[in-house]
């Protein structure tokens, strides 16, 4: 009835060739539901470490790109027609998420996939660290590393289960569906 789904997702431990385990990179299409907006997506890491990786477009111009390194029970929130990937920080270990989006949910990789994917991309190093590589398909950007960011918009409290945050305020997630209630916080947004 919300338009809500909640999901779990669990990535293995390991990697491919020099690349983290990760999503491949995508922007959530444009919901009817949501009055033609791609919807915005809530993360909350529960094991392992992430790197929710987002960038503005998905096209030769990325805007603003960010890397935000969370750790379990923190929570990330990425921005509706933002271009994103989930990212497992650490190869020895399995990375376990759960995440509110649309229950109309769905994937755009057109775009992505015609720049070969998103303007930056992880790849392990020495003994698993993760460090970045430009994409050279797009504008040269920086890349802004940084950890998850406080949501008092949202009234998203970090370290607190978002499924148990819904369960006390329902309403609490309705900007996913609905991303356009909230309209002038997506501006200059900063994960």
């Amino acid at each position: 009835k919300m338009h809500l789904l909640f999901g779990l997702v669990t990535y293995a431990e390991g990697k491919l060739g020099l690349e983290p385990v990760r999503s491949q990179g995508h922007v959530h299409k444009r919901s009817v539901y949501a009055k033609g907006w791609s919807t915005p997506e809530v993360y909350q890491i529960w094991s392992g470490r992430a790197v929710i990786y987002m960038q503005e477009r998905a096209d030769g111009d990325p805007g603003r790109c960010f890397a935000v390194y969370a750790q379990p029970g923190d929570v990330v929130v990425v921005p509706p027609f933002w271009a994103h990937a989930t990212i497992s920080a650490d190869p020895n270990m399995p990375l376990t998420f759960g995440a509110w989006c649309d229950r109309d949910y769905g994937f755009e990789y057109v775009k992505v996939r015609a720049y070969k994917g998103l303007a930056w991309y992880p790849v392990l190093e020495g003994e698993g660290k993760l460090s970045w590589r430009f994409n050279e398909n797009y504008v040269k950007t920086k890349l802004i590393e940084k950890d998850p960011g406080e949501y008092p918009v949202f009234r998203i409290e970090q370290g607190i289960s978002i499924y148990s945050q819904f369960e006390k305020d329902p309403e609490k997630f309705l900007f996913v569906p609905m991303p356009f209630v909230h309209k002038e916080s997506w501006q200059n947004f900063i994960p």
